[in-house]
């Protein structure tokens, strides 16, 4: 059964409940008359557009549905316009990933389970420009409880490649076959620093982007789409984790105010935005003053960045640091393209961690 008939048979099922409080209400003679609100059925974490509510839909990296369910097996119901992976965790364990393509729309996420309750977390491990998916629903026959409840810790990551987990799970720097089986952002430093501080976190991330182009995307709900405008009301983080720079790097020194202006404007944006965020601006760990040749990538990025923080800390703002992450080392291995390896980025994740854990108090 599609997502539709799925949509249609849960406002059924919630209506017959709401009916039945209401009628319960009139039994009651003290009790005043109230609006029974439907249960959610599905958490979702994340920039998901819900302008179809019953079939949303999501672009970027580590966008989450999660719920509970009963039953021996799942089904979930997807649309996407490119090909994607998603991580696929149960009851606590990974199970593998599903990879979606557009010809496809019905995905077996478990089987084989044992009776009672289960948790299910979906969580896109592909970045954005894979594609774009719509949610569609669960199997039919499953029956979905209540989802787990959200976390109290809340962390938003902004970057490229190196925060999307491009290439971490390859062996080397030459990598062959489909990138899609390459790239894990559950693997990635931010989401091993957020599962290490037991938060929630949202990942705006585009391999290749500069800062300049990641202030344009940081607006959109789904990235692809100019006109797709996130409400920043909806998730509010603790702390807001910037790693730009490496891009705007990789033909030569961009020039300080060239550089520094858009940056400037992004960090004053996520602080108008998140009055109370720690801001971490970070960088590394792909940066080096040997290449390109005469750049001083990585003397000029620090100073770059660091000259930001001091002038907003100069200004009065006490809850925007930085953090420079160390030069990679070759002898942790390399993934694709040279990109953080995967216990590169166990590393990056723990120095993160350990920031947060001073900054916040967690």
């Amino acid at each position: 059964m599609g997502g539709r008939s799925w949509a249609s048979a849960r406002r059924v099922i919630l209506g017959t409940v709401a009916s039945a409080f209401v009628a319960s209400c009139r039994h009651a003679p003290s009790a005043a008359l109230l609006v029974a609100e439907p249960v959610p059925r599905v958490k979702y974490v994340g920039r998901f557009d819900t302008s179809d509510p019953d079939h949303p839909r999501f672009a970027w990296s580590a966008s989450t549905i999660a719920a509970r369910f009963t039953g021996r097996a799942l089904h979930v119901h997807l649309k996407d316009t490119g090909s994607d992976q998603l991580q696929v965790v149960v009851d606590g364990t990974p199970l593998g990933v599903i990879t979606t393509n557009p010809t496809r729309e019905d995905y077996e996420v478990a089987s084989g389970l044992a009776d009672g309750v289960h948790e299910l977390v979906l969580s896109k491990k592909t970045e954005a420009r894979m594609g774009e998916l719509q949610f569609l629903g669960f199997d039919p026959d499953t029956t979905v409880a209540p989802p787990p409840p959200a976390a109290s810790r809340r962390i938003e990551f902004i970057g490229d490649s190196i925060t999307a987990g491009y290439g971490n799970e390859g062996t080397g720097t030459t990598c062959t076959g489909a990138m899609l089986a390459l790239e894990n952002e559950s693997l990635s430093y931010g989401a091993l620093a957020a599962r290490a501080l037991s938060a929630e976190h949202v990942t705006i991330a585009w391999s290749g982007k500069t800062v300049e182009e990641m202030a344009e995307l940081y607006e959109r709900t789904l990235p692809s789409r100019p006109s797709s405008r996130w409400d920043f009301t909806k998730w509010t983080p603790d702390a807001v984790v910037i790693n730009l720079g490496t891009n705007d790097f990789t033909r030569g020194d961009p020039g300080q105010t060239t550089f520094t202006r858009p940056y400037l404007l992004l960090v004053q944006r996520v602080r108008a935005l998140y009055p109370r965020a720690q801001i971490v601006c970070t960088l590394g760990p792909m940066l080096t003053d040997s290449y390109p040749p005469g750049a001083h990538a990585l003397t000029r990025a620090r100073a770059y960045i660091t000259r930001v923080v001091a002038g907003l800390r100069a200004q009065g703002d006490g809850q925007v640091t930085f953090l420079e992450f160390p030069s990679q080392d070759f002898a942790n291995g390399l993934g694709c393209d040279y990109h953080p390896s995967r216990k590169t980025h166990r590393l990056m994740g723990e120095q993160l961690s350990a920031t947060l854990r001073e900054k916040l108090g967690w």
